[in-house]
């Protein structure tokens, strides 16, 4: 099977990209006495309004040109460089990667699978993410809206796979992003496997049966930060609290698929 797996809040969680982000925030209140959660809530805005209007642009999900837009509105010149801190402060020890993602990536690999990175975020921001926590030698491809020349929420993001009939089917997404990995993974007809990404829905679903587990995420949408504002009837088809049970998850998926063969 073709896997395509989430980076943030599903194989990692990357703090530096905090600190970095907080220290051009911080240079901006400095500059302009406007206070950091002020310029924080206008990052992710206007990141939100790139991708509504102009989704598959290169700087969509640019966080450097939308800290220089945002600074030049105020007339500030930024001492800082969002790129180069990214760069400079990448470090394992500020990563936490989940799950025991390289035993499990380890065993899907081993069980024949093919790997994929599809990640909302640029390359220039992943990769080192990837090569601090020795993660990226698991993966045979890489998919990022620069590599693609689409955002992941795209279809074209997945042309190189979903236009080739020799890759077998079904395609499995995994992620935590309910937009993302659920309900464009489901329109784009892969199988979605949403990663119960806060501790909350983990403990509300660790004893519920795999089958019953999607069906229960609408009465916990205050769990998933990334449920949509309107109430949806789209479900993931397999909802895990860990990595840890997609191999066995992708093993009874495999003999499905095989025996409706048959």
């Amino acid at each position: 099977m073709i896997i395509f797996f989430d980076i943030d809040s599903t194989l990692v969680e990357n703090r530096f990209s905090r600190r970095v982000v907080g220290e051009v925030l911080a240079a901006l209140e400095a500059a302009t006495g406007r206070p950091v959660r002020e310029w924080a809530r206008d990052m992710g805005a206007e990141n939100e309004r790139r991708q509504q209007a102009d989704p598959d642009h290169p700087l969509t999900m640019d966080w450097r040109d939308i800290v220089q837009q945002m600074a030049a509105q105020h007339g500030v010149a930024l001492a800082h460089d969002l790129d180069a801190l990214w760069a400079a402060y990448a470090n394992a020890d500020e990563v936490d990667v989940l799950d025991n993602a390289p035993q499990v990536l380890a065993q899907l690999k081993a069980a024949g699978h093919t790997l994929v990175i599809a990640t909302k975020g640029l390359w220039k921001y992943q990769e080192p993410v990837l090569r601090v926590t020795g993660l990226l030698p698991y993966f045979d491809d890489v998919l990022t809206p620069d590599k693609t020349g689409s955002l992941k929420t795209s279809p074209a993001y997945f042309a190189r796979y979903t236009s080739d009939e020799r890759w077998p089917r079904p395609f499995v997404q995994v992620g935590d992003h309910y937009y993302d990995d659920v309900i464009c993974a489901r329109r784009n007809g892969f199988v979605s496997i949403l990663r119960a990404a806060t501790p909350q829905l983990q403990a509300a679903l660790r004893d519920v049966p795999m089958s019953e587990r999607p069906s229960r995420l609408p009465a916990h949408r205050a769990d998933i930060p990334t449920y949509p504002p309107t109430p949806t009837d789209v479900l993931p088809h397999q909802v895990v609290v860990s990595l840890e049970e997609v191999p066995a998850l992708l093993a009874e998926l495999e003999l499905d698929v095989t025996l409706d063969d048959l």
